[in-house]
């Protein structure tokens, strides 16, 4: 096991180590907060921009274009609404954790094996993550976070949150949605990346029993929406054209219970899908209200401005990863980065899903199933500090798969060797082979005569 781990780059394991150290543990450098993991981030990103310029075989890609752009475009918007120094910091930051965490990727899991090495490591976190929050569910109290505020001084603010008679856990996170859903996210690649079913069983029990411990609805959703892929592609793979099949299906139930019922199925399942009913409520008025500010402010959005809602929305939390974007920095840089998943989704769909080795093609399954679920969880959930890394961490892991590692092989240049040529015979052909029969010697002429 210990082997597995240490063929991960050291690089993806001081980034999955700088996850689980609580931001009472930042550092503050001319007035600026570090957080753990962006002091990994600051370290490691000139180093993944060295490693990829310099790396064989590896090409930049349309997607890692687009992201690029995504992270240029987010900047540039906190700089215009912010002013100079401010927008640059706060911009900065931001592109720091999500350029930072994809690029560490990128350039260091090229490979199936160090992929797995990667995913072991993480299901080391997770265990290490579950076991923090077990006592906090069960007696009731946020251990670590009171415990390094009397060590630090540093004050995160908490609170105790009760869901089915337990505690909700924040272990190392700032949240217990962030501590759910890094233990939710990867659950699809998890399964694929174990060669066998028991092992696959055991995994997928421990990634639910660490889910459950945050008591969130959304991380929970994350997880049964990869069981479900999970079941359908087990259940489906004889059938031909099985996704369209599959999004008829969807279409047709979504048709029918805008038809049926008094309130649209994004009501229903945003109602009746989450541990708490209010819950699910209030995350529709923020999706209403919100897109009301995104359509007001379409090109620039409104910075770190407050958005608009009703009196009785007292929170200025927007609990969307998706509807932030569009509120912070506009329209234009929700498209950057959709276009750039939509990409990097094409070019895994190309190259693993159509793959020839099984090894390959059950990774690139593993990866979309994710990436779909997490797509779908972040509408009703705001990734930011750790998840904000981990989510384009994730991202970038399918780098390997979507831009395969290119080895040039230099062509073998046909044996041209004299071997040994009798006066009267030929040297070898091309490839090695000597001609048949000599030639009739030359002879005098009329010696024959």
């Amino acid at each position: 096991m210990k082997s597995k781990i240490k063929r991960a780059p050291w690089p993806v394991l001081l980034l999955i180590a700088s996850f689980l150290c609580p931001t009472e543990l930042s550092l503050y450098i001319a007035g600026l907060r570090f957080p753990p993991h962006r002091v990994a981030l600051f370290i490691l990103f000139p180093i993944a921009i060295l490693r990829l310029a310099s790396q064989n075989g590896l090409k930049v890609r349309g997607f890692d274009i687009f992201f690029i752009l995504f992270n240029v475009w987010t900047v540039a918007i906190y700089m215009y609404h912010e002013g100079g120094q401010p927008g640059l910091v706060y911009g900065g930051s931001q592109a720091l954790e999500s350029l930072g965490g994809y690029l560490v990727a990128r350039a260091w899991i090229r490979n199936e094996m160090e992929l797995r090495a990667t995913l072991k490591a993480l299901g080391w976190a997770i265990f290490f993550a579950a076991m923090i929050a077990l006592p906090e569910t069960l007696l009731g109290q946020i251990f670590t976070h009171n415990i390094l505020h009397q060590l630090t001084g540093y004050y995160h603010p908490i609170g105790v949150e009760q869901r089915l008679g337990l505690t909700r856990a924040y272990g190392v996170f700032d949240h217990p949605i962030h501590y759910g859903t890094f233990c939710a996210t990867m659950a699809a690649m998890f399964w694929f990346a174990e060669r066998t079913t028991a092992a696959r069983f055991k995994k997928a029990g421990l990634l639910t029993a660490a889910t459950v411990l945050g008591l969130s609805s959304a991380p929970l959703l994350c997880l049964g929406l990869q069981g479900g892929m999970l079941a359908w592609d087990k259940i489906t793979r004889g059938f031909k054209a099985r996704a369209k099949i599959t999004l008829l299906i969807i279409v047709g139930l979504y048709i029918g219970a805008s038809l049926v019922s008094t309130r649209g199925p994004i009501a229903i399942m945003a109602t009746s899908m989450t541990l708490d009913p209010w819950t699910g409520f209030y995350r529709l008025q923020i999706w209403e209200n919100g897109m009301n500010n995104v359509w007001m402010y379409p090109l620039t959005g409104l910075g770190l401005g407050e958005w608009e809602r009703p009196d009785w929305m007292f929170s200025s939390t927007i609990d969307a990863f998706w509807l932030v974007i569009m509120i912070r920095t506009g329209l234009p840089a929700l498209l950057l980065l959709v276009i750039s998943l939509t990409l990097l989704f094409r070019a895994v769909n190309k190259r693993g899903l159509k793959s020839k080795d099984p090894k390959l093609r059950n990774m690139a399954r593993g990866w979309t199933m994710s990436l779909i679920a997490l797509s779908m969880v972040a509408t009703t959930v705001h990734l930011w500090n750790v998840p904000f890394t981990f989510f384009f961490f994730f991202l970038g892991t399918a780098g390997w798969i979507a831009d395969p590692v290119r080895v040039r092989v230099k062509a073998k240049k046909p044996a041209t060797s004299k071997q040994d040529a009798m006066p009267g015979f030929p040297a070898p052909a091309p490839g090695g082979l000597a001609a048949p029969y000599p030639p009739r010697p030359m002879m005098p002429h009329g010696a024959y005569a």
